[in-house]
């Protein structure tokens, strides 16, 4: 599959591709590459480049040197036109040179910013998880508090807000406003977006139902867009445990709560669903054999 782009912001890629290793290219020790996958490879080596036929025709053409993620150390693989026509593309798989991901896990290949062909492969479940930690998103939820202590907020003039671009540490980021989650709190009337009937408990600080804010497009991709991503309409009040299985559940868990979302709010659903979904790294694989 090709990278969309929460892989591309992920990685700092330019281009890439993932698949499921099959039991299959495991016992083989080879994987035929496909579509995007063959095409950011030939691309980077040049076709005249490639070995045709068998490895040991050409021991020192055959041989391609590509980066293992995340190290960046050079591993020196296989890669060959097994046809004449090069109709196939097929990358040998070696753990003594080091890389032989197992059956399942996932493989993913890719051209950074600096044109670096680049190699990886991690567990499904790690792959899943990919870029869903926000360390800003706790000082985000004690703004909120300690702005909802100070003053209750109600200024519509608010709603549309800014892009304001922030330094924390050697971090870049986007400043999130807290009057504007206040806003949707109060719209909401401190309950669960996702489910209202779900249970929280009340704050000691703010003697309020604890909730917490959510972009559901998350702000994180900021530069795909030209609207602000902290604005009234892209916070959703999420109870403690939705806001953690948005980010951190299985797959279809993290979707569903995405399309209920979605379904409810029209006004957060000027893109695709599965646009967003992408997002949340959570877009299931298609069925491989």
């Amino acid at each position: 599959m090709e990278f969309n782009n929460f892989h591309k912001s992920y990685f700092r890629a330019i281009n890439g591709a993932f698949s499921r290793v099959t039991e299959r290219e495991f016992f083989d020790s080879q994987i035929t590459l496909t579509d995007i996958e063959a095409d950011i490879v030939i691309n980077h080596f040049g076709p005249e480049n490639i070995q045709i036929g068998g490895v040991y025709g050409d021991r020192e053409k055959a041989r391609k040197p590509f980066l293992l993620y995340p190290s960046l150390t050079t591993v020196n693989l296989n890669l060959v036109f097994p046809k004449s026509q090069k109709s196939e593309l097929r990358l040998y798989l070696s753990s003594t040179k080091g890389f032989k991901p197992a059956a399942n896990q996932i493989w993913f290949i890719f051209e950074d910013e600096r044109k670096q062909l680049i190699i990886g492969a991690v567990d499904e479940k790690i792959w899943n998880s990919l870029g869903q930690e926000d360390p800003i998103d706790e000082i985000y939820q004690l703004e909120i508090e300690e702005s909802l202590i100070k003053f209750p907020i109600n200024d519509n003039a608010l709603r549309e807000g800014r892009i304001i671009e922030v330094e924390i540490g050697s971090r870049k980021t986007y400043k999130r406003d807290p009057k504007l989650a206040i806003l949707r709190f109060n719209e909401a009337r401190y309950k669960c977006e996702n489910n209202p009937l779900h249970e929280t408990f009340i704050a000691e600080s703010t003697k309020l139902p604890y909730v917490e804010a959510h972009h559901f497009i998350p702000i994180k991709f900021q530069p795909l867009f030209h609207i602000p991503l902290d604005n009234f309409n892209n916070i959703i009040a999420l109870c403690p445990n939705c806001h953690r299985a948005i980010h951190h559940g299985v797959i279809r868990h993290k979707y569903e709560l995405i399309s209920n979302l979605y379904y409810k709010r029209p006004e957060i659903n000027t893109f695709a669903l599965d646009y967003i979904a992408q997002f949340y790294n959570c877009l299931e694989f298609p069925n491989e054999e």
